[in-house]
């Protein structure tokens, strides 16, 4: 299990965060996801690969990048 950081370009209303949300809560292996849309800041804890999250986001009108991985233990 890992926590992954995202910031999310664009994500900046609250249409927006659930826009961005929807796409990332319901992938296999996310456990918990929170979203901050003052910093653009996704959170994610789970078995999910930051490649699948942004994977999840691609062809949004998001742009996505990690800003960390880290292991759970």
């Amino acid at each position: 299990m890992q926590t992954v950081q995202l910031y999310v370009e664009g994500m900046r209303c609250p249409r927006c965060v659930r826009e961005a949300t929807a796409r990332l809560r319901d992938l296999p292996g996310v456990t918990t996801l929170t979203a901050d849309r003052g910093s653009g800041e996704v959170t994610v804890t789970g078995d999910v690969s930051a490649t699948d999250l942004l994977d999840a986001l691609a062809g949004s009108s998001f742009t996505a990048e990690v800003r960390s991985v880290t292991p759970v233990r």
